[in-house]
C-alpha cells in the first residue's frame, strides 16, 4: 500500500469555509463604503450618494452627471445614505466591486488635481481617498470586519 494517500474528510467543511469568506466579503464591502461615504466630500451630497457595491469583478462607470449649479443645494446632513450590498447566490466564492458613479469622481477622490484650492470650501481633506487606502484605515476596517464576522454565532460553531 505504499504511495497510497489516506483521505481525511469533514463533511460540510467546504460549505462552512465558503460561508465565512462570503460573509466576510459582504461585511467588509459594507463597512468600506460606509467609511468612504463619511470621510469623502459631501458638499452637496451627490458624490456620497453615488457609491455603489456590485457583485463580481465588474467595471463601475462614472456616468452620473453633476447637477447644474442652479439646482445644487449645500447639505448639512453628513450621515451616510443607505445603500445595498448584494447578497451572494450559491456557495461559490464571491467578489465585490466598490465604486462611485459620478462623472467627476476622479476629481472628488483627488486622483486628478483641482478639487482642493485656496479660498474654496473643501468638505474633505486633500488626498482623503489615498490616505484611507494607504494610511492604514482600510487595513483597520478589514481587521474590524474580520473580527465582527468571526464573532457571528453561525460562523463560530462548525456543524457538519
Amino acid at each position: 500500500m505504499a504511495g497510497r494517500r489516506s483521505q481525511f474528510r469533514l463533511p460540510g467543511l467546504r460549505t462552512w469555509v465558503d460561508n465565512i469568506k462570503n460573509e466576510l466579503s459582504r461585511e467588509a464591502a459594507r463597512q468600506i463604503v460606509t467609511d468612504l461615504k463619511i470621510i469623502g466630500p459631501w458638499y452637496t451630497g451627490e458624490f456620497e450618494k453615488a457609491w455603489v457595491v456590485r457583485l463580481g469583478d465588474v467595471r463601475i462607470r462614472g456616468e452620473v452627471p453633476a447637477l447644474p449649479f442652479s439646482k445644487r443645494r449645500l447639505t448639512t446632513n453628513i450621515a451616510p445614505t443607505p445603500f445595498v450590498v448584494p447578497k451572494p447566490r450559491g456557495r461559490k466564492s464571491i467578489f465585490y466591486t466598490i465604486g462611485n458613479r459620478m462623472e467627476y469622481r476622479d476629481l472628488a477622490m483627488d486622483l486628478v488635481p483641482g478639487r482642493v484650492a485656496e479660498n474654496k470650501r473643501n468638505s474633505a481633506p486633500k488626498d482623503w481617498y489615498r490616505s484611507y487606502i494607504e494610511g492604514g484605515n482600510l487595513r483597520m476596517t478589514l481587521e474590524q470586519s474580520t473580527k465582527r464576522v468571526s464573532d457571528d454565532p453561525k460562523i463560530k460553531g462548525f456543524k457538519r
